[in-house]
């Protein structure tokens, strides 16, 4: 009896100290996970606050769409994408550039991209989008001949005012794609979608600007052209000559031509042509007062 007691009691505290390493390594792996997340976070947050920095430069949108770029394909871990901008008719994409990386790709980047396939649904529903079995999909055959191949895609819109007016687009991630990655690319999407409307906003400016100048010179060059008369002017109440600054007197009409772009065409008034012309009878009609 004693002895069933002492096995019951080395039994319980087996089962307790398993019980006790359990809950260890379980906190352990907790533990773990919660600080490859901290690190995970903490890579996306200064990929983040380096591609606002990019947003925020000076530069053109082509730059800074590369910087946003690289940012998203090294944090999410895909290999090769491309940047591209909706048309003016919004019929296909414009590639700004287009990232390889490494693999074969013939394709002449000019050829048109239409808006279709797996691209078309992330441009309509201005979602994030991915496949990680391309090749393998409906899509794969719109691709043209030599294109690289893709084991994965995913496409990230460009929105701006509820329109789609771009797309980023990645490939080939050693492993699958997933909504974290989805949510990732949405906000890199989003940060592009800003430096475009920014480049935007600073080539209307510069269009604005040099509008603006070429108003005020226009301006200028009229005023240059433009002679006032104003100020005091001595006048002879006899001869009716008028003094300049330099103290000459001139005939009114030599005056005036000299300080504005009126010219003189001499005639005779009705009063002049009844007094000095009576016989002429230049004017029918009686002299006006």
């Amino acid at each position: 009896m004693h002895d069933d007691k002492t096995s019951n009691h080395f039994s319980n505290k087996a089962i307790k100290s398993r019980t006790k390493i359990t809950e260890i390594n379980e906190m352990n792996t907790q533990f773990n996970e919660a600080r490859q997340l901290a690190r995970r976070r903490k890579k996306e947050l200064e990929a983040f606050m380096q591609s606002s920095k990019a947003v925020l430069a000076v530069q053109k949108f082509s730059d800074s769409a590369r910087s946003i770029f690289n940012y998203c394909k090294d944090l999410i871990g895909a290999t090769s994408g491309y940047v591209a901008l909706l048309s003016a008719d919004g019929t296909e994409n414009e590639l700004l550039f287009l990232e390889s990386g490494g693999m074969p790709c013939s394709v002449d980047p000019h050829l048109p991209m239409p808006i279709r396939g797996l691209r078309e649904e992330a441009y309509r529903s201005h979602l994030a989008v991915y496949n990680n079995d391309f090749m393998k999909s409906p899509w794969a055959g719109l691709m043209p001949e030599g294109h690289v191949v893709l084991s994965n895609v995913l496409f990230a819109p460009l929105v701006i005012s509820d329109k789609t007016v771009g797309i980023i687009g990645l490939a080939n991630k050693a492993s699958d794609f997933d909504d974290n990655d989805a949510k990732m690319a949405t906000g890199f999407g989003e940060l592009a979608a800003i430096a475009l409307q920014n480049s935007r906003n600073r080539d209307e400016i510069v269009r604005s600007n040099r509008r603006n100048e070429e108003i005020i010179n226009e301006l200028n060059r009229a005023l240059a052209e433009v002679k006032t008369l104003t100020g005091l002017l001595p006048i002879c109440s006899i001869c009716k000559k008028i003094r300049d600054d330099k103290g000459y007197w001139k005939q009114i009409e030599q005056y005036i031509s000299d300080h504005s772009d009126a010219e003189f065409s001499h005639s005779i008034c009705q009063e002049c042509a009844a007094k000095y012309y009576p016989e002429m009878d230049l004017y029918d009609d009686a002299p006006s007062s």
